[in-house]
């Protein structure tokens, strides 16, 4: 069974794990057991809560970053790969921690007299150095 992530069943328990975190920096890292799981989560068609896999290492996310998931079988030999991080990458972030990562992107961020946020502006494009 294939779930809509594109992880197989049979790919979960495999040693090493079948895919990896692609840095910014364009290193690699092992998962986190929260990411792997996330990975392994059945989504129905469409769903926008589920993982971007990128098919090429090359690939670039809407941020016009490298980093993302992919398969290991995809990564370039000689690849640095770090251990996966003690704390989980993916835990929902606090409305502050929200606010800094969008500003970090290069968003305005705006705080509605309601409370909601609006932004504005493109993100800054990240290079590869």
């Amino acid at each position: 069974m294939t779930l809509c992530s594109g992880v197989a069943v049979a790919m979960q328990f495999a040693k090493p794990y079948p895919y990896v975190y692609v840095n910014a920096d364009g290193s690699a890292r092992e998962l986190h057991a929260a990411e792997r799981k996330y990975l392994e989560t059945e989504f129905t068609g469409g769903d926008g809560a589920a993982p971007y896999i990128k098919q090429r290492y090359e690939q670039r996310n809407g941020w016009d970053e490298i980093s993302g998931y992919l398969k290991r079988s995809a990564l370039p030999d000689g690849t640095t790969i770090y251990p996966a991080p003690i704390r989980n990458p993916i835990a929902p972030m606090n409305r502050e921690a929200t606010i800094a990562w969008l500003r970090a992107k290069g968003l305005e961020v705006i705080v509605n007299p309601d409370g909601s946020l609006s932004t504005h502006g493109k993100p800054r494009p990240r290079t590869l150095h």
